[in-house]
């Protein structure tokens, strides 16, 4: 058996999908699997060297070029999915013995992906495991349920296209075309839009630091980690470290801030706040892979200042890398990231209103009693792999591969 690897948006470090690809496919050469792993065309040289990265797509995952304010959605999906169609044309020939696995899938990628399966003779068709991280969908949280919407197409077309590229999904009972998430919220959304079987894997976040308890650190060292962005609160960020530094002084704040989504006037004032004030220590470059595990490292509590209504059914990875590490979490109320906070020890608060005051004050809540929180966030740290992790999760997709 051979693994095929394929990420169109692995390029850099910038975002989760190197360290994606650092956990299931080491997890993978672990056991011995051989495994390739194919990514952008303009791939950064550190990473195909660390990784083995073979440089094949030349569309990004989230690529949006065409500017036509009526159609430019379908055109970009339509070149996406023609020239993705192309790249993988060019993949060493499959045998029936191997998996492909595509992360972080869009439906330009999944028709392409369809599109190359119907290209392979039945007999040389490859196992197909298609993990996708968000529907597109619009969800709101009611008291007893979530209700979710689709936008319009014209702002993000994700649950269109993906209903419509359904109808070429192969429903034959020993086709081995398998669907993924990492969340339960996802896999039933994209269970709805699809009508085709979604599945559950394990959270592929590992420990990459030494386990230790966090309690008894002065001053804490909160942390506002990852690749910022509108969904993560970045436009008001600056609004929000004030309140932080208004509301205590016995921290220190690191703030990692790398390719940030967003105006240009945002950065410049963080880097501004944090220039006048010595409690704020601003990280532009991009972390990698030995750089991360020191940014986890120097984090005492991590904040992940998120806008909820973006995370009713999406996951965060900074929140799974943190509960993985051992580090107490503030993260939004109502969210996938509440329920995972809960589940693994409450080891953190949630802030109810997407505002400086109300996260500021979950903040407050967690330093006042941090030795607390701090020893529940070891504690689950130490019983995370027995459910979650690569190994639990490559135990889950092989499970999953040879069920039929």
């Amino acid at each position: 058996m051979r693994f095929f690897y394929l990420d169109p948006a692995l390029r850099n470090d910038v975002g989760h999908h190197a360290n994606y690809c650092r956990y299931i496919v080491g997890e993978l050469r672990a056991r011995g699997i051989e495994t390739l792993v194919f990514g952008r065309r303009t791939v950064a040289p550190a990473l195909q060297a660390e990784l083995g990265v073979v440089p094949r797509f030349r569309y990004h995952t989230y690529a949006k070029v065409d500017p036509d304010p009526f159609a430019g959605w379908l055109i970009d999906f339509d070149n996406s999915t023609r020239t993705t169609h192309d790249d993988l044309r060019e993949l060493p020939p499959t045998e029936s013995s191997d998996v492909v696995y595509v992360s972080s899938t869009r439906p330009p990628q999944l028709m392409a992906l369809l599109e190359w399966r119907k290209d392979l003779s039945p007999d040389l068709r490859p196992a197909i495991v298609m993990e996708a991280v968000g529907t597109g969908m619009m969800v709101q949280r009611e008291p007893d349920r979530l209700k979710a919407t689709v936008p319009n197409p014209q702002v993000d077309g994700r649950a269109t296209l993906f209903r419509y590229v359904a109808r070429q999904l192969p429903r034959e009972a020993d086709a081995r075309f398998h669907v993924v998430t990492f969340g339960d919220v996802p896999t039933e959304m994209l269970k709805m839009i699809l009508s085709y079987p979604v599945h559950t894997l394990p959270l592929p976040y590992p420990a990459i630091i030494p386990l230790r308890n966090r309690a008894g650190a002065r001053p804490v060292k909160v942390a506002i980690l990852g690749h910022q962005a509108i969904n993560k609160g970045y436009e008001r960020l600056p609004e929000i470290v004030q309140e932080l530094m208004h509301v205590r002084s016995d921290f220190r704040l690191l703030m990692q801030v790398v390719d940030p989504l967003g105006p240009p006037e945002t950065l410049e004032r963080l880097r501004e706040i944090a220039a006048n004030n010595d409690r704020i220590l601003l990280e532009e470059k991009p972390a990698g892979k030995d750089g991360w595990p020191k940014l986890l490292e120097a984090s005492d509590l991590i904040l992940c200042p998120h806008r909820p209504d973006y995370y009713f059914a999406g996951l965060s990875t900074v929140a799974c890398e943190a509960i993985a590490n051992g580090i107490p979490l503030v993260v939004p109320a109502g969210t996938t990231v509440e329920t995972l906070v809960a589940e693994c020890g409450s080891a953190g608060a949630a802030f109810d209103r997407f505002e400086p005051a109300s996260i500021a004050a979950a903040m407050a809540h967690v330093l006042d009693r941090f030795d607390h929180f701090a020893t529940l966030a070891h504690t689950a740290a130490l019983r995370w792999p027995e459910t979650r992790g690569p190994a639990r999760m490559v135990d889950g997709l092989m499970s999953l591969i040879r069920s039929l």
